[in-house]
């Protein structure tokens, strides 16, 4: 590099901003290098132009299939059916359904056997089922001779106290499509022929059909013409926009990434006098730009071709018409568009700087798509609409808010709107940073591109092993937690009804968390102290941490009961855990203590803050070691509102860890604060007046003051300060360059002035 070039790059970074001079060129030139690509042109532009109409195309001819298709019925015993009202209409050249009982009887073709011509009910029966499993047949109908003898009693009263009625057996293959569509054709037209027979036999006796019906009732729909014409293409649309906005981001940040690599052109763009901000900014307009194009050229001919299709079809009526979708209310969806575009592309970004080649991006990004996807898909469920939960939740909160503007619930978007803005910004932020942090990391542009060797790789995890676990050993330790959790849990089918079951049932998963840490620690590191940050702090950080958990702990509950209130457990899964409640309240209370407290505090921090964070923070991850560990942490929770809540707690303590350096303080933070929570209702329940002071009792269980609530929140956040003034120790396990033996340097050298 010149030196005008390297003096270029200094005045840029001395100035503490990107230039979007800069950014602009880099967009330009990447925007060229895309649009001179065929390949590109093809999938954005033209593709949806030819998918969607052939698409449509093949829905047509499929449905002229269904509608010609015409399915074979066989009844045997037909001469035991009853002549009035006739099932079957026979004429000289063929019998067939009479069509008073509906559209069915037009579609179905009718063959009539005998019972006698098939040698017997036993015969008939053995060849109804070699019909049936053959094709030759789709459904067949068994009247048998007690029919038409049950079927001529009730033109007066059946005899009082006999509950036999006529009865017929329809044989189908579930296996099969066309037996499956035949049998609820037959279905439905034996349901007709039945109220048909019923109001034959009421006249017969001089009895009115009609004063048998109590009641009737009209339908008015009711909804405003805006939302009734936006109520298939709300959900629909919004759904295909974000899915083709994933798609369209994927592929151009292949290309300007591990496709750059691949041709030997992202060298020369790190060499140029651009800053490593201003290319990732360049490139993620670049993306940003074909994610926004393939989803509006995707959902714009998916559009024109499903009205006409609906259209010539017949598609609508009735309360869920589906018309014509409303144009302008249409264009709120530019404001779900633009911003979860530049999120999907700056994840994209990310996770293809990792990739050595367009194959290997492939690989990277479908993991990332099967993760996104079911943000994408929650709000196509039953139910699911905006609200303070949902607002909260990456991705569904701005899906939601696009369809509630949409539809015309401009008030109910207006309320959430600050709330889906700042939580997409946030996610927004971190995905920018991330791929930042990529392209300024050169050992994850430029990564060994050597072949991986299995003996090769397990020679060199024993001899290269330091102090702590590297990055890559962190996540495998993670994942292999998370996995065996969720294995072991599908294998508990009922809660045990004694106390014994219920420690075993606690005590697995724990196994399952502390065992990997372990095994790992002292297979792939020298020294398992300082891989678990088995590290002695400074003596006043031990006492802090137990006064934080007493002052934090009535906050704990009043986010517990917040997330409650905005994710609701099921009465299903409340009565399923009732059992445990059970178990656990009428349980000594230190054999409690010890399952409930001591054995998860010790057990889940060694393995999350110890040897997973040991890992996560080696080269400048600090910021990654608090997130990461923090959602494995709250992930490891079976239940959604307890994983909300430890992975909040999570940031907590990962910050505790970070700033102390050790493991002790968190441990005896998490033991106190299980310990409060096991033991909260036995305190409210007992006799001690001092209870009083600090608890109340309400509809959800014993509750604090909330005078003590603010009091505890403000020495916690006391606390918080207090580890906020230790020096965030740089051990071994964070420098770039590990040594791997070396004592550990008391991090709190200025902790007497702190103090």
């Amino acid at each position: 590099m010149s030196e005008y070039s390297k003096q270029i790059r200094r005045d840029a970074a001395s100035a503490g901003k990107p230039r979007w001079s800069a950014i602009w060129l880099i967009y330009v030139r990447e925007m060229k290098d895309q649009l001179r690509d065929r390949r590109t042109l093809f999938t954005i532009a033209v593709l949806p132009m030819l998918l969607y109409p052939l698409v449509g195309m093949l829905l047509l001819q499929i449905a002229q299939f269904t509608r010609q298709n015409e399915t074979t019925v066989c009844i045997i015993g037909h001469e035991n059916l009853p002549e009035s009202p006739p099932l079957l209409v026979k004429s000289e050249d063929e019998t067939r359904f009479s069509s008073d009982f509906g559209e069915s009887a037009e579609s179905l073709a009718v063959v009539t056997h005998a019972w006698d011509d098939l040698g017997g009910a036993t015969e008939a029966r053995e060849n109804a089922e070699k019909w049936i499993r053959s094709g030759k047949f789709d459904v067949v109908v068994l009247a048998p001779e007690s029919f038409k003898e049950a079927g001529g009693k009730i033109r007066g009263a059946l005899p009082e106290g006999n509950a036999s009625l006529p009865n017929l057996e329809l044989m189908f293959n579930v296996g099969s499509d066309e037996s499956v569509v035949t049998r609820g054709r037959m279905s439905a037209l034996l349901t007709s022929w039945r109220a048909n027979w019923i109001n034959s036999r009421l006249t017969g006796v001089g009895i009115d059909p009609a004063r048998l019906i109590p009641f009737e009732w009209t339908e008015k729909n009711v909804a405003p013409e805006r939302t009734r014409e936006a109520a298939f293409w709300s959900k629909l649309l919004p759904f295909i926009m974000l899915v083709w906005a994933m798609t369209g981001a994927f592929y151009p940040a292949i290309d300007l990434v591990a496709g750059e690599k691949e041709r030997g052109t992202l060298e020369t763009l790190l060499c140029s006098p651009a800053l490593r901000s201003e290319i990732v900014w360049g490139k993620l307009a670049t993306v940003t730009t074909f994610s926004m194009s393939t989803a509006l050229l995707n959902a714009g001919s998916m559009l024109i071709t499903s009205t006409l299709v609906f259209q010539h079809l017949n598609v609508g009526g009735g309360i869920g018409s589906v018309g014509s979708p409303p144009l302008v209310p249409m264009l709120w969806l530019l404001v779900a568009l633009v911003p979860l575009s530049c999120l999907f592309s700056a994840l994209a970004l990310a996770v293809a700087a990792m990739a050595r080649s367009s194959k290997e991006g492939q690989y990277y990004l479908m993991p990332l798509m099967m993760v996104t996807l079911p943000l994408v898909m929650l709000p196509m469920l039953p139910g699911t609409k905006l609200g303070i939960g949902t607002s909260l939740i990456p991705v569904t909160g701005m899906f939601l808010l696009a369809r509630s503007l949409v539809e015309g619930q401009f008030g109910l978007a207006l309320s959430f709107t600050p709330v889906v803005f700042l939580v997409t910004g946030g996610c927004l932020w971190f995905a920018a940073r991330w791929a930042r942090r990529q392209f300024e990391n050169e050992s994850v542009l430029f990564g060994s591109g050597d072949q991986w060797e299995l003996g090769m790789w397990v020679r060199h995890l024993w001899r290269d092993r330091q102090t702590a676990a590297t990055p890559a050993q962190a996540y495998g330790c993670g994942a292999l937690i998370l996995v065996s959790l969720f294995f072991a849990r599908l294998t508990i089918t009922e809660i045990p009804d004694s106390f014994s079951g219920i420690a075993k049932l606690v005590m697995m998963p724990q196994v399952l968390i502390v065992f990997p840490a372990l095994a790992m620690a002292t297979m792939f590191t020298t020294s398992v102290r300082q891989s678990l940050r088995l590290r002695m702090p400074h003596w006043t950080t031990l006492p802090i941490g137990l006064l934080f958990a007493l002052a934090m702990h009535p906050t704990y509950v009043m986010l517990s009961k917040l997330v409650s209130g905005l994710y609701p457990i099921s009465e299903q899964a409340a009565l399923a855990m009732k059992p445990f409640s059970d178990q656990i309240a009428a349980a000594p209370w230190s054999s409690t203590l010890l399952l409930m407290a001591v054995l998860p505090a010790v057990c889940e921090e060694i393995a999350f803050r110890g040897f997973i964070f040991g890992g996560l923070v080696r080269d400048r991850g600090r910021v990654r070691a608090v997130l990461v560990t923090a959602l494995m942490f709250g992930i490891s929770h079976g239940v959604l509102q307890q994983s909300i809540c430890a992975s909040i707690m999570g940031v907590v303590l990962g910050w505790i860890t970070l700033r102390t350096g050790s493991l002790l303080p968190c441990i005896i933070i998490h033991l106190t604060n299980n310990a409060l929570s096991v033991s909260l209702s036995r305190i409210s329940s007992s006799s001690w007046e001092g209870a009083r002071l600090f608890l109340t009792e309400t509809d959800a269980g014993p509750a604090y003051q909330p005078l003590w609530t603010l009091v505890g929140l403000a020495i916690a956040g006391t606390c918080l300060l207090y580890f906020g003034t230790i020096d965030s120790p740089i051990d071994e396990s964070e420098s770039p360059i590990a040594s791997h033996h070396g004592d550990y340097t008391d991090p709190t050298k200025s902790l007497a002035s702190a103090s």
